[in-house]
């Protein structure tokens, strides 16, 4: 096991001194394996451990000792090793360290009493430096002494050679939305025999990846059996076994080796027998380009004619200096998509915009990249070039959807990034050059190309696929080719929702708010959700106004509302028909008679009718379309 001992302990340097250089402790490092044994009393743990001198001063009479107080009674003792673990020098007599050198120990402890389990209270420390920082699964050693002889397993890992999926010795990677991790542990039983059960568990609750685990055939490496939570298994004394252990990526996991590491735990009726550790951290992928390039400009689209002309193209907010281009639009994704634009790579413009949702928010409250909660939900994109104001956010706040593109990245909350930040790192990933060059002639990164790009791509969220779509190609409103397309209970919720010509069906206004064929508001407006404005106070004029999304795509959303308060369609009609509450800028539309709010007084007939026909603005080509999908994920 020497050779395996020797690896580990200097894949378990690497990473840790990594992590050291980036949080300018200390200049002295230090590692252990194992990283536990389970002995009996009277038997000796021996432990191998490194003490790497990352300064450039000699460290004098550099030592492995245990703290003074509180350790298991016992003896303990250290001698210097050479570079085959053979022990050289005189036992517990400390050493000099060159600047940039390293030492190898190998360290021993004899209880003398049983000792139910914990870390040994391990000092790592030389005459003219600090001690090492302590890390548990890096330089921690775990020890159990029991009055019975148990396994005892020498356990150590591998994510490199072993593997051939891993850049750096001692950490598994995943590649984010790509590629997922794996790495293998070997063991050595040098107890008794025992029916044991191998797991592996994250060191802290936020790292979101899910490991699974197998026993391998150790001559050829390939599963037993199909990876699992845990593994359980049969080892006898002196026996070996090896175990791959698989990694699924979630969000992405910041390289902090410390900190973020998977231990694999082998236990005997839930009594630590052996384990060992690696760090674990995503790569940010590339995007992967089309075979051929998406179109995005309305030349090359089949936007039908009523979006083309009328009163859809009179809403359109692109400005004259930003219309949409395919190679514009096609940056502007590769942006929306980009985790690197969050302060800890976990978070991008789609994580609270999903396409599935209609570019929604799933989550009633947005998350930010630290998991704290915004005070809003994030509205459906869809069709947000026809919002005819051209302002963004449910207050109206940015003047522009450009301004609006780079105020999430500044957020304290949602992306944490300063512009300057931001423009950083896309500058400093090579595939933008081209990207940047195509859209604006050259390869510069600026925050305000940023902002054009990513409104380019988001004004090209246009939604036209649906069935309503299908009826009105077939022919004007009211014809009966247009009504051929739809149930009577659609039809019916049709003619509630809007005018219709030859209708006997008095509509209850809903187009008055969600007007032209896009469905969209063009103005902000308080809907009587409650009594007072306080709660709403930091909204654009504080009257509790806000602006309507778009009606497209409305069926898949999970949440309604500026504060995502509704679940269902049917809670949001319902409040349209009994629940609007008065409020002292109440919409004068929702109003009736005296200023009170209007009712609509519809039966459950017709409140289901009215559902029954905004699902029927439901685009599921947009919802699946790739021009739009995420670009890193193949």
């Amino acid at each position: 096991m020497n050779t395996y001992l020797k690896a580990g302990i200097a894949a378990s340097l690497l990473t840790f001194s990594s992590s050291l250089a980036q949080d300018n402790s200390g200049p002295i490092v230090a590692a252990v394996l194992p990283s536990s044994r389970a002995v009996q009393v009277g038997d000796t743990a021996t432990a191998f451990a490194t003490i790497i001198n990352s300064g450039q001063i000699e460290a004098e009479n550099c030592r492995v000792a245990l703290a003074p107080g509180g350790e298991a009674a016992g003896t303990f003792a250290f001698q210097t090793t050479d570079a085959n673990n053979v022990a050289t020098g005189s036992p517990n007599a400390g050493v000099n360290i060159a600047g940039g050198g390293s030492q190898s120990f190998v360290f021993a402890f004899t209880p003398a009493a049983p000792y139910a389990g914990g870390d040994l209270p391990l000092v790592f420390d030389c005459d003219n430096t600090p001690p090492a920082a302590m890390t548990a699964g890096v330089n921690s050693f775990w020890l159990s002494a029991s009055t019975t002889a148990g396994a005892d397993i020498v356990a150590v890992s591998d994510t490199g050679s072993a593997v051939g999926l891993n850049t750096l010795p001692g950490v598994v990677e995943t590649i984010d939305r790509q590629k997922n991790g794996a790495f293998v542990v070997a063991i050595s039983n040098i107890g008794a025999a025992a029916n044991l059960t191998a797991r592996p568990v994250l060191s802290q609750d936020g790292i979101t990846v899910t490991p699974r685990i197998c026993q391998t055939n150790q001559a050829t490496g390939a599963c037993l059996s199909p990876a699992t939570a845990d593994v359980d298994f049969f080892i006898g004394a002196n026996q070996t076994a090896s175990f791959a252990i698989f990694v699924e990526d979630g969000m992405p996991v910041t390289f902090q080796p410390g900190s973020n590491r998977i231990s694999v735990r082998f236990e005997e009726d839930g009594a630590l027998r052996g384990s060992t550790s690696v760090a674990v951290r995503t790569l940010m992928s590339e995007p992967i380009p089309p075979q051929i390039p998406y179109l995005y400009a309305d030349a090359d689209i089949d936007l039908p004619n009523y979006y083309r002309n009328g009163p859809v193209a009179g809403a359109d907010n692109t400005p004259l200096d930003n219309h949409i281009t395919n190679p514009g639009a096609a940056l502007g994704r590769v942006l929306f998509y980009d985790r690197r634009l969050s302060a800890n790579n976990t978070t991008s413009c789609a994580s609270c915009h999903t396409q599935a949702t209609g570019f929604s928010d799933p989550l009633e409250l947005s998350r930010g990249f630290a998991g704290e909660l915004t005070s809003r939900h994030s509205p459906g994109l869809s069709n947000a070039r026809y919002y005819a104001n051209g302002h963004f956010f449910w207050d109206e706040r940015a003047e522009t959807l450009e301004d609006q593109t780079l105020a999430p990245i500044q957020s304290a909350v949602e992306m944490g990034l300063t512009l300057e930040e931001a423009v950083a790192r896309v500058d400093a990933e090579s595939f933008y050059d081209a990207l940047f060059t195509a859209a604006f002639g050259d390869a510069a990164v600026t925050s305000d190309r940023m902002a054009l790009a990513m409104a380019q791509f988001v004004r090209s969220l246009t939604t036209y696929n649906s069935r309503f779509d299908d009826a009105l190609t077939a022919g004007p409103v009211g014809s009966p080719a247009f009504e051929a397309n739809f149930t009577e209970q659609e039809y019916l919720g049709l003619q509630l929702f809007m005018p219709v010509n030859g209708s006997s069906i008095q509509n209850v206004g809903c187009a008055a708010c969600h007007n032209t064929l896009a469905h969209i508001s063009d103005d902000v407006h308080n809907i009587g959700l409650n009594a007072a404005n306080d709660a709403d106070a930091d909204a654009g004029n504080g009257l509790g106004e806000f602006k309507s999304p778009s009606l497209r795509n409305v069926g898949v959303r999970p949440h309604f509302m500026h504060d995502g308060r509704f679940t269902t369609l049917a809670q949001v009609i319902e409040h349209y028909n009994s629940g609007v509450i008065l409020n002292p800028n109440l919409d004068p539309r929702l109003r009736a008679g005296g200023g009170q709010p209007r009712r609509l007084n519809l039966t459950t007939e017709e409140a289901q009718a009215l559902e029954a026909f905004l699902h029927t603005l439901t685009d599921n080509d947009f919802l699946t379309d790739p021009r739009f999908a995420d670009p890193f994920v193949d």
